[in-house]
Order: C-alpha cells, then sequence, then structure tokens
C-alpha cells in the first residue's frame, strides 16, 4: 500500500514539476511560451484559465515515433506508434500566426481524437495545422472534436482524417461536435471514413456538425475543400451528409474537390452557406462576406482564400530588398535590441535565400501594432532596420518574422 501511494505522490509531483517547464507565467500579460511539439503536449498538465502563446513554428514530425502500444486495442495485431496524445483544454492560445506541421494521431478505437478532444470556455486564435495525419474513432476531427463555449478564429488544417465508425458518430473535417463559435477558419483535410459492422444513422461533416441552440450559428467565414471518402457500400449507413451540417453563416465548400452536392440556404436575400465549382472557388467575388483587406486574402483565379495571418498571400510588392554586404551564410532569424527598449529598438532579421518577408509587432492581446515590413522579397542575407517605440505603451510586446516557408518570433519589452 505504502508503495502505491508513494508512486501516486511521485507521479504527481513528476507532473506538477513539468507542468511549470515553460517559460512565462500563464497570465495574459505574460503568457506560457509554446517552442516544441513537447511543449504543446505538456498543455494538458496545466490548469484551466491560463493563457499560452506559440513562439515559433513546430514541425510536429517527431509524433511518428511517440508512445507505441496497443494502439487498436486488439492483442492479435503488433502495437504501433499512437503519436500525440489528443488534450483537454481549457484557457487562451494565442497560435501568434504559427503552423504546427506533421502531427500524427494513431488511435483507432478512441473516441474524440484529434489536436484537442475537448475545449471548453476559452479562445485559440491565428494557428494553423498543416499535413496532418490523424487516425480516430468515433468523433474524430482535426482541429478539435468538442467545442463548449470557446471562440477559435483564424486557425486552418490541412493533411488526412481517417475515422473509424462503429457505433454512430459524427466526425468533422475541422470540429466534430461544436458548440462554440468557429470564425474566419478553413479546412482543405481530406476525410476517409471507414464503416465496420452494421452501424447506421452516422453523421459526417466536412467542417464541423452543430450542436448549439437551434437559431445559432456556430461557423462562420469559413469553407472546405478536402475529399469526403466514403466507400459506396457505405453510403446508405450515413442519415446526413454535409459540409457545414446547415448551421453556418457565409460559409461554402467546393462540391468538385468534396464531393458534397450543393444544397444552397439563402437568408434575407444573401447566400447563408453553398457550394461551388472549383474555378468559382478561386475568385473573390463568391465570398460577398469575407473580409479580403484585413483577414483574408487570395491569388485570384488560381488558388482558394488564404489568412493574411500565416504570411501566404500573393507579394503585394516586387520590390527586391538587398541584403547587408559582405555576409555569405544565413539562416531564418529575427532579434530586437534593447530590452528593455524605451524610444527606438534595433531589428536585426536574416533569411537563407530569396523570400517574400514580413515582420509585425503585436501586442499582449495579439492586435498588431505596427508592421514594419509589409510582404516583400528579400534576397539571402542579413538586415537591420530601426523601430521607433516612443508611441508604445509600456509593455510585453511580439516581434514575428513570416515568410511562406515559416515564422520566427521574439519577446521584448517597453518600458518608458
Amino acid at each position: 500500500m505504502k508503495i502505491i501511494i508513494y508512486t501516486i505522490i511521485f507521479v504527481l509531483i513528476t507532473s506538477n514539476l513539468l507542468a511549470l517547464k515553460l517559460n512565462g507565467s500563464g497570465t495574459k500579460v505574460d503568457p506560457y511560451q509554446i517552442n516544441t511539439i513537447l511543449d504543446f503536449q505538456s498543455l494538458k498538465d496545466y490548469d484551466s484559465g491560463l493563457y499560452f502563446i506559440l513562439m515559433n513554428d513546430i514541425d510536429a514530425s517527431e509524433t511518428r515515433n511517440w508512445n507505441i502500444g496497443d494502439h487498436d486495442s486488439n492483442y492479435k495485431t503488433p502495437d504501433e506508434p499512437m503519436g500525440f496524445e489528443p488534450i483537454s483544454f481549457s484557457g487562451f492560445i494565442n497560435g501568434n500566426s504559427h503552423i504546427i506541421s506533421n502531427l500524427y494521431i494513431n488511435m483507432p478505437t478512441n473516441t474524440m481524437v484529434g489536436l484537442f478532444s475537448q475545449l471548453n470556455a476559452g479562445e485559440i486564435k491565428k494557428l494553423g495545422i498543416e499535413n496532418c495525419d490523424i487516425t480516430g474513432g468515433i468523433g474524430a476531427a482535426t482541429f478539435c472534436c468538442y467545442i463548449d463555449h470557446t471562440y477559435i478564429s483564424e486557425c486552418f488544417t490541412t493533411g488526412i482524417l481517417t475515422s473509424i465508425i462503429t457505433a454512430g458518430g459524427s466526425p468533422g473535417g475541422f470540429c466534430s461536435l461544436n458548440g462554440g463559435l468557429v470564425i474566419n477558419c478553413y479546412s482543405t483535410c481530406e476525410i476517409k471514413l471507414i464503416v465496420q459492422g452494421n452501424s447506421k444513422g452516422n453523421e459526417v461533416a466536412g467542417f464541423s456538425t452543430c450542436i448549439t441552440g437551434s437559431n445559432n450559428d456556430c461557423v462562420k467565414n469559413a469553407y472546405i475543400t478536402g475529399k469526403l471518402n466514403i466507400n459506396k457500400n457505405d453510403i446508405d449507413k450515413f442519415s446526413r451528409i454535409s459540409a457545414f451540417n446547415n448551421r453556418g453563416a457565409c460559409v461554402f465548400w467546393d462540391v468538385e474537390t468534396t464531393g458534397i452536392p450543393d444544397s444552397t440556404i439563402m437568408k434575407w436575400g444573401y447566400i447563408k452557406q453553398k457550394g461551388y465549382s472549383t474555378y468559382q472557388m478561386k475568385f473573390s467575388e463568391f465570398y460577398w462576406c469575407f473580409d479580403f483587406k484585413n483577414i483574408w486574402c487570395i491569388d485570384e483565379g488560381k488558388d482558394y482564400p488564404k489568412l493574411r495571418a500565416f504570411n501566404k498571400c500573393p507579394s503585394d510588392t516586387t520590390t527586391l530588398i538587398e541584403p547587408v554586404v559582405g555576409l555569405t551564410s544565413f539562416q531564418l532569424n529575427i532579434d530586437i535590441t534593447p530590452i528593455p527598449a524605451t524610444a527606438t529598438a534595433q531589428i536585426r532579421y536574416s533569411a537563407p535565400y530569396t523570400n517574400i518577408i514580413k515582420i509585425t509587432i503585436t501586442n499582449i492581446y495579439g492586435e498588431e501594432v505596427a508592421i514594419p515590413v509589409s510582404s516583400q522579397s528579400h534576397a539571402a542575407g542579413q538586415y537591420s532596420l530601426e523601430l521607433d517605440v516612443s508611441a508604445f505603451p509600456s509593455g510585453v510586446y511580439f516581434c514575428v518574422l513570416q515568410t511562406p516557408a515559416g515564422a520566427v518570433t521574439r519577446q521584448f519589452v517597453v518600458v518608458h
């Protein structure tokens, strides 16, 4: 009995120590800082109501080797890596325009499998999930499986979701069961549905299934393009196959790539939801309520809309900035000095190859307060510029360097 008690105490102490490893204090003015996929996984060990911020893009490829074990609850099959452990989270995450790529989860018999299994009472913004590979059971999704009173904005997912359905359930390309509000988001994830046994009455939504009140829309300003892959012999086992579960405002989908037929819904003379052809989906005129000046951008006629937060827009300028001469080897990096800054700060940054670079300054609320460099083409090299902070209120700020291939963030302080 003593051994068991000591073991429990040791586990609890160890868990608490792990939960304290992130820089920051978890407050709105000093959020916990996330730098690696291990940092992100540790969110499951933290109390509710705390604040977190991503400091850089994260390559989660290593999750393909995590948690080797009985992934499918079948002792006859070999153990396999189960990957990242879905997180039940209540709090606030500022993705800070960063991307988690190559996330792997392999739990085909588990319910509510996704990056987040549950989101309760909080907010997540400006977080991208790219090239994920997620396999789960009932209620699987890429971003979150169950949302309750949580606000999600300017996020996206790409990759593949495989859902093993045994007894009903409503998988979703972005979210499974949505009881919050998702706004200005998109998903291009392919959804593979595998029905086992005689399960019938199943539902699937290319983006999410609303569970809010009958008159409330849980998704606004969103779209999907990912293929909905269902075996033709299993079609009659689904009672509903939809893009947004008929509960979205200004939401769209590609009828050709998803395979989901158009089911236009109008309200007050405006299109509330609609499926378009691939050709139409690549023109801004069909997204009548998207804010293409501040939130969205589009390469007209060539690509689907993208979120400006992730600097994946067509370049607004062809001006090539020349690097500092005499330097020959570079990596994507940015630094800002002095800390604290009072009147001016020096920003030095470098690019490993010719690239489109944008540099923004955000406050602790994720609001842009300055854009020292606005989507300009840079040759490989090292650069320097002076930032006037004399009008900035004293406090904590983040300097974010973005390119189409990645982003880097540095924290700094202004004191007057």
